[in-house]
């Protein structure tokens, strides 16, 4: 029988508890309702940000991402103009009124942590294994706070 290792992941100041709590129902449903011993699947909390390595080489054979790789690791640079005003004042977002150097800072800066992403997590995955990624995004490039992807932006700001 294969044993399965699963790796959940979260920033340190939030709280693993809750699923701790729930894994003795898991682990009985597992033995209970698919006939399988608890030692078939093991489950760890790994402390830290995706933004950078994890894991030793070579662990992972798959990979999951869900609704995490949008967040920006840092608030963009550039969002200052030349005598330190706010480009995009009053706003969290790329505001549809924001000017086009907001929307090539916020571009940049998920650029540079998306690679720096896909690069630290290919050195963690074995050869041949998967990776699958859930995030945010939108259609095109012609307008980027257009669509429906900016109304949590709306909501927040």
């Amino acid at each position: 029988m294969p044993e399965l290792r699963v790796f959940l992941n979260d920033l340190p100041e939030n709280d693993f508890n809750t699923i701790f709590r729930s894994l003795p129902v898991f682990y009985d449903r597992l033995e209970e309702e698919k006939g399988l011993p608890p030692w078939t699947c093991f489950i760890a909390g790994v402390p830290g940000s995706f933004d950078g390595r994890l894991f030793p080489r070579d662990l992972l054979d798959f990979v999951h991402s869900s609704y995490s790789v949008h967040w920006l690791s840092q608030v963009p640079k550039g969002l200052q103009g030349e005598i330190g005003e706010a480009l995009n004042k009053g706003h969290v977002y790329m505001a549809e009124s924001s000017p086009h150097a907001v929307f090539k800072a916020y571009l940049e800066q998920f650029q540079r942590d998306f690679s720096l992403f896909l690069k630290f997590h290919s050195e963690e995955m074995i050869c041949g294994g998967r990776m699958v990624l859930t995030l945010l995004g939108r259609k095109g490039d012609e307008e980027p706070s257009s669509g429906d992807c900016c109304q949590l932006w709306e909501l927040l700001a």
